[in-house]
């Protein structure tokens, strides 16, 4: 009985991709800062042609959280790099030390990075992808759509195929900020990171800020919350304005931490629905 089970556990193992893993790797110059870095994960194995990249963009409020969380880097980075994509988990500085738009542009040259180095770990600069929770989702959506600071960072906004966020709520912050209880968490959360200006809230909106096209978007969101439902929704109708493909996918049975940490294991809804936006695309 033993050796049968530690066969089906070999068998098991076996089908996930050997990976390797290069940490800490600054992306806006050395001695930038812990916070300013990516870990980059990709196959030990050779390869027959570039694979697209996924970028992940971790949550915590604009002002905790980290690349490596095991919440949130697992298992979606197994499941990507299995499904053959390469991952970069990145940081990006956090508030109260910063203040909008330096989330953004960390993200930003982020995308640069792995655009200007993916030749050297076998990536294709023209099929990156995108994904976020929280307010990684507020940032990665944000980043697609700002087609003026991915190009003063030095990305090419065209080889942003596609962008998955997660449970959202940050998308139309003037509308957001005023719902928020007097001297709660929430508030004093969104006024570090974005002050209580509406211009500049209404500046770091992705609702507002989509001028062109943009690539195509897959927005979940869990069904407990009335925040994330409704900032969705704007999302999407601001992307459709400008003739983009969007798809909304509610999902009952999770929370916001759920539909986050559940991300990546077989026959979840939401693994699914993320598989299914991405089967068209091919690799």
């Amino acid at each position: 009985m033993v050796k049968l089970l530690l066969f089906c556990l070999s068998l098991m193992l076996a089908t996930h991709a050997p990976a390797k893993v290069v940490r800490d790797l600054p992306y806006a110059g050395k001695g930038s800062g812990p916070l300013r870095t990516l870990d980059l994960h990709t196959p030990d194995e050779k390869r027959e042609k570039p694979r697209p990249v996924f970028i992940l963009i971790h949550g915590g409020g604009w002002r905790v959280g980290d690349k490596s969380n095991g919440h949130f880097a697992e298992p979606k980075t197994q499941w990507l790099l299995d499904a053959g994509y390469d991952v970069a988990s990145i940081n990006y500085r956090l508030s109260p030390a910063v203040e909008h738009p330096a989330h953004v542009e960390d993200a930003c040259k982020a995308i640069a990075w792995v655009q200007g180095h993916a030749a050297e770990f076998g990536g294709d600069p023209q099929r990156i992808y995108l994904l976020g929770h929280s307010a990684g989702a507020h940032l990665a959506a944000l980043a697609a759509v700002d087609v003026e600071r991915l190009k003063a960072a030095g990305a090419d906004p065209a080889g942003i195929m596609g962008v998955v966020l997660l449970d959202g709520a940050g998308y139309d912050i003037p509308l957001e900020y005023p719902s928020l209880r007097e001297g709660s968490v929430m508030q004093k959360m969104y006024r570090d990171a974005f002050t209580s200006d509406p211009e500049k809230q209404r500046n770091a909106s992705p609702v507002y800020r989509v001028t062109v096209k943009p690539p195509p978007f897959l927005i979940l969101h869990t069904t407990r919350r009335l925040d994330s439902p409704r900032q969705s929704k704007l999302l999407a109708e601001a992307l459709r304005e400008k003739g983009g493909t969007v798809e909304v996918v509610p999902v009952p049975g999770k929370n916001h931490g759920t539909i986050n940490a559940d991300c990546g294991k077989p026959g979840d809804p939401v693994t699914v629905a993320i598989e299914r936006f991405l089967a068209p695309k091919g690799k």
